[in-house]
């Protein structure tokens, strides 16, 4: 049996939603987010997880009621309720996970034998589901591209700033100041082992501007996208995550100087008054291939 989703992972907005509540879920299964996440920690009480597990399998079963990958945020090994739910949750139309508060490399390796016992099991090909580890905690942070790296079956990190902040004994400060290093240590160990740096949920709801403000600044950084907690988010976190027609147009400038500049024996392209280096002329690229990708992955 292949994998649910086998397409470029395009993550600039994973909305999660509590998986013991039906009319959220369809709610989501509904919404034009990039990626669906359908949760089995924090958004369900203690009380509820049984439910939520029977609800998400009831969801996964027969045809899929998505063409989007639908994940699901599993509860930590430390909680004593992973086995438990991937018991419950493992199937063919799932394409991963998101693993809670893993803190070193070796969280990692348990979790992905744990994964393949399961595809073994079901019959399903070795590598069937994806991870994206969620880090929450300052060791975790500290740790990230060992954490990265540990399984080939990662796809992203994501960032938990609420975790992290209480882990920490932080607060958010003027701009967000004190989640600038874990977002940077993420995000520079995320693109060293070139899977997909997400960055953490904006929690205030119904304030765009503060939005705009939070999904800027990761921007800046070098994420690809956010989780979100509503569908009120999805529109501008996709706007602001996929390059605007400018960038657009002004990459494909660079990229035909450059190839104007090879075709006249000219060593040097300038575009706007500004070199053309290799590091520009990359940059460019990455734009261009990035917004392709996302065209073929909103056409699917």
């Amino acid at each position: 049996m292949t994998k649910a989703y086998t397409g470029r992972w395009i993550l600039r907005t994973m909305l999660f939603t509590a998986g013991h509540n039906e009319k959220y879920i369809d709610k989501a299964l509904g919404s034009n987010a990039d990626c669906i996440v359908l949760d089995l920690e924090d958004a369900v009480p203690n009380g509820m997880k049984d439910k939520a597990r029977n609800l998400i399998r009831y969801t996964l079963s027969g045809e899929p009621q998505s063409n989007k990958p639908i994940m699901v945020r599993i509860n930590s090994l430390e909680s004593g309720l992973t086995l438990i739910d991937l018991d419950s949750v493992c199937c063919e139309n799932l394409c991963g996970f998101i693993l809670s508060k893993p803190y070193c490399s070796d969280d990692i390796k348990a979790f992905d034998a744990m994964l393949k016992l399961k595809e073994e099991v079901l019959g399903l090909e070795i590598g069937h589901f994806d991870i994206i580890p969620l880090m929450e905690t300052s060791q975790a942070v500290l740790k990230a591209y060992e954490i990265a790296v540990a399984s080939p079956r990662i796809i992203g990190l994501l960032f938990g700033c609420e975790d992290f902040l209480a882990d920490t004994e932080s607060l958010y400060g003027p701009d967000e100041r004190t989640l600038l290093l874990p977002r940077h240590l993420i995000l520079l160990a995320a693109r060293a082992a070139r899977i997909v740096p997400i960055d953490s949920p904006y929690v205030q709801a119904h304030d765009d501007t503060g939005l705009r403000e939070h999904i800027q600044r990761a921007k800046e950084l070098g994420f690809e996208g956010m989780l979100v907690m509503s569908p009120q988010q999805i529109d501008i976190a996709h706007e602001m995550f996929t390059p605007s027609d400018k960038e657009v147009t002004e990459a494909i400038k660079m990229v035909q100087c450059a190839e104007d500049a090879v075709k006249n024996n000219r060593g040097i392209a300038i575009y706007d008054n500004k070199l053309v280096a290799p590091p520009t002329l990359k940059g460019a690229q990455k734009i261009l291939h990035r917004s392709e990708a996302i065209k073929e992955f909103e056409k699917e």
